[in-house]
């Protein structure tokens, strides 16, 4: 069985298997539990979680539909693997999307989302250099609780379907990427500029930070050539 399915735990039956299945198996791939290039099969998702093979299949197949995951000979499922051409067309579509996304989003922001954003980062810099998978979480939820105060929600999962292809990397550009504040000097600036409302300093802050962190993932994947 693929190492990451053995720390899935298996749940109860309900009409919404299918989606159950996909949304635990994004936040996996997320956390950075999978590696690049890993093979998933019917029968290792269906068995970790308890399920039958159809929502399994459902999960898997909406996944790659939604090019989260790749499709190979005879039906074989697999975590994408990135180039540095990838790479950099993710960087171009990630800066335009979540720049949209920031300025659409910072009229919207209230003061106590501006507490909650600040706190998340709060603890982000307490996990940084010490718990990774929560760090990445943490990265996660300060970025989307802003996309989300867009109100397009068609924008936001176009976002997310991005962060996940870079997803089973993660762990590849760790502890490297913490090793200076940089990123933490990025996302303070992100608050401040949603503090002082100013909707296309929030953006370039963000797509700043986008630039930034892709420097990481093309020394992963410098690396594992």
């Amino acid at each position: 069985m693929v190492e990451a399915l053995a720390n899935f735990s298996p749940f109860q039956r309900s009409e919404t298997l299918g989606v159950r299945v996909r949304d635990q198996l994004r936040h996996a791939i997320m956390a950075g539990l999978f590696k690049p290039g890993e093979k998933l099969t019917l029968r290792a998702v269906a068995g970790s979680l308890g399920v039958s093979l159809t929502p399994a299949r459902e999960a898997l197949f909406n996944l790659a539909a939604e090019g989260v995951l790749e499709l190979g000979g005879n039906g074989s499922i697999y975590i994408p693997r990135l180039d540095k051409e990838k790479i950099g067309e993710l960087v171009k579509i990630r800066c335009s999307l979540e720049s949209l996304a920031a300025r659409e989003a910072t009229p919207n922001i209230t003061r106590d989302e501006i507490i909650e954003i600040s706190s998340i980062n709060d603890r982000l810099i307490e996990a940084n250099r010490e718990d990774y998978t929560l760090l990445t979480e943490l990265n996660w939820i300060f970025h989307f609780t802003i996309y989300e105060a867009s109100k397009m929600p068609l924008l936001v999962k176009m976002i997310e379907s991005c962060w996940l292809r870079t997803g089973s990397y993660i762990k590849s550009i760790y502890p490297a990427f913490s090793n200076t504040d940089d990123g933490i000097l990025n996302h303070i600036a992100i608050i401040r500029a949603v503090r002082e409302g100013n909707p296309q300093a929030v953006a370039d802050a963000i797509a700043h930070d986008i630039e930034y962190s892709s420097q990481a993932f093309y020394r992963a994947v410098r690396d594992e050539e």
